[in-house]
């Protein structure tokens, strides 16, 4: 009869204590168990350098064995188990066991080729394939890199957890006295925490070739709202703490959006693929609010649901203790068919002959370098800005303006400036024709195809004229006289030698001072509509009037043929002079006033 130590603990009474002990599996009836003198010692060695809250933790162990003999047609059975012995207040976890060291963890003798591995709750099992002498395994002393097998678990609270190993002899789930054993403490320490700061989240409209940057991420996306497998738009979400390392685990990511669209999670970094679809099915990673581990780094794509408008995505993180922080929030209009497109002119002075385009290069389209001829903007009917579209012209007098335009959607260029104000804008391009003549007239007619009805055009108008070279120019002062120090608007006109206003674009001349003026003086420009101001009014205007009293000059040299020397006069009120005058006004109102006062005196007598 066998005699049970009082030091022996139930499994069923650990399992009260809340110690996490996990069952086995009992041996087969023909199998020999290894007895409690076959493990000499258990070693343990920590995996994990610092084990963290919410980051799998790995304890190696390895073993000092002797030989078993079996039976005839028996074979030998051994059995390692482990629980949680000791950690933080809610933090019992499962353990996980692995058998992925040193090959099986076991070796016999030559008669024994290899042997079999049962792994079952946290409890290694090892039984060898025949009968013969067999060992638990060869001598392996625990190591961070070495031994027989591992046991992993993954820590909720931070603390000191103890785990304890045992050989099992008997195979019962108990740890009986006389049954080897060991233990190891591991202090858990809290995961880092999430910075808002060191973590990015980098946008890009469509499907792209390459993943979002912070460059990408400064570009509206406005995408078609019809449905699609096409990425509409992808986030490139990473998550750092606060000394910018990669958190992989422990925090939960979550992703909502408002508006139309929907959501899908991908691991890791963008693919760069397809990743929509047009009949969504909600789940874990599909919706319109869904959340994932935090890996590191991770793909979110927003979808077309058919429907137009604009949509907010809100990408929010939460930590271990359950803190809601915000990471980002990114922005997508969905547009629908256009129903709509409004022409603007901004250069309709077309210069004669068809001698240069009106409007500069559209290839760039940085508004510190170019203004566009015309800017088209389309609208859906909910007043949605639509892209894509292909924009033409019609002229009314192809001799006048050529139905030939360059068309650019206007989208940031490299200074991240809009030229004309963003999705759904288009800057054009347009030409005047060789035979066109100063004084002639012409309307183009921009349009795009009808989606509701293909077979017509949805269209806007300009119309244009057409200017010559500078023949005459002229300088002129907002007004006659200004107070010192006072806001000056500078107006330069040019026609051409039709008496027309010159083309738009045409250069015109830098202007001087005869006396020192404040601000910045107006620099050389160009022409629009024959008129090349400094500032639209004194409120706008960057050069001020003079200090000094007197009359100055402004002087420009004209671009006309010859460079004649261009002109305009006005003056500086003196103060003083100002507040004399004020004086001798107030001195005679004085001297009436005086002389009204006797003269009542003396109707009444009063001396």
């Amino acid at each position: 009869m066998k005699t049970i130590s009082l030091k022996k603990v139930s499994a069923v009474a650990v399992a009260s204590l809340g110690f996490g002990l996990l069952s086995v599996v009992p041996a087969q009836a023909t199998d020999l168990a290894m007895s409690t003198s076959s493990v000499a010692s258990i070693s343990l060695a920590k995996v994990t350098t610092t084990p963290t809250v919410g980051a799998a933790v790995a304890v190696n162990w390895g073993a000092d064995t002797t030989a078993e003999t079996p039976g005839s047609g028996d074979k030998v059975k051994g059995s390692i188990t482990a629980y949680l012995k000791a950690f933080p207040a809610g933090g019992s976890v499962a353990i996980t066991p692995e058998t992925t060291l040193n090959g099986d963890g076991a070796t016999a003798s030559t008669a024994i080729t290899n042997t079999t591995k049962a792994v079952v709750g946290a409890s290694i099992t090892l039984i060898s394939t025949s009968a013969a002498t067999a060992t638990f395994g060869t001598d392996v002393t625990a190591s961070s890199s070495a031994g027989f097998g591992s046991f992993k678990f993954t820590p909720t609270k931070a603390g000191t957890y103890t785990l304890e190993v045992w050989n099992d002899a008997d195979q019962d789930g108990v740890i009986d006295a006389t049954e080897t054993r060991q233990s190891i403490d591991l202090t858990v320490v809290a995961a880092s925490a999430f910075s808002a700061t060191m973590s990015t989240a980098y946008s890009q409209g469509g499907t792209a070739t390459t993943a979002p940057t912070s460059a990408t991420s400064s570009v509206a996306v406005n995408q078609s709202s019809a449905k699609s497998t096409n990425n509409r738009m992808s986030i490139l979400v990473v998550v750092n703490d606060s000394a910018g390392n990669a958190m992989n685990s422990g925090n939960t990511l979550t992703a909502e959006i408002a508006g139309p669209g929907f959501l899908v999670w991908a691991d890791e970094a963008v693919d760069n693929t397809s990743n929509c679809t047009t009949t969504p099915t909600i789940s874990a990673t599909t919706g319109r609010s869904i959340s994932t581990a935090v890996d590191g780094s991770s793909a979110l794509y927003v979808c077309s649901d058919g429907t137009s408008g604009a949509s907010t995505v809100t990408l929010k993180i939460t930590d271990a203790n359950d803190v809601v922080a915000t990471l980002a929030t990114k922005s997508i209009t969905f547009f629908g068919a256009v129903t709509k497109i409004v022409a603007t002119g901004v250069l309709t002075v077309a210069r004669a002959a068809g001698a240069s385009a009106t409007g500069l290069a559209v290839a760039d389209r940085d508004l510190a370098t170019e203004t566009p001829s015309v800017i088209v903007y389309a609208t859906d009917a909910n007043n949605n800005p639509v892209t894509g579209l292909t924009i033409t012209a019609k002229s009314s007098a192809t001799t006048v303006m050529s139905e030939t335009i360059s068309v650019a959607e206007d989208i940031k260029a490299t200074a991240n400036i809009y030229s004309s104000g963003g999705a759904g804008y288009y800057n054009i391009q347009t030409n005047g024709s060789t035979g066109s003549a100063s004084g002639n007239t012409a309307t183009l007619t921009f349009r795009t195809v009808n989606p509701a009805d293909t077979t017509t055009y949805l269209t806007s108008d300009v119309k244009f004229t057409i200017g010559g070279s500078v023949s005459t120019e002229t300088l002129a002062f907002d007004k006659t006289a200004y107070a010192p120090g006072e806001a000056m608007v500078i107006t330069r006109t040019a026609k051409d030698s039709a008496g027309n206003p010159v083309y738009d674009g045409a250069a015109s001349p830098a202007v001087s001072f005869s006396k020192a003026v404040g601000g910045t003086a107006p620099a050389a420009s160009v022409y629009v509509g024959g008129v090349s101001a400094n500032a639209t009014s004194a409120a706008k205007s960057g050069v001020f009037a003079p200090t000094v009293a007197g009359a100055f000059v402004a002087s420009a040299t004209s671009g006309a043929t010859g460079g004649a020397t261009i002109t305009a006069s006005s003056s500086v009120t003196d103060a003083n002079a100002g507040l004399l005058t004020q004086i001798d006004a107030l001195n005679a109102k004085i001297v009436a006033l005086n002389a009204l006062i006797a003269k009542i005196m003396k109707k009444l007598g009063v001396k």
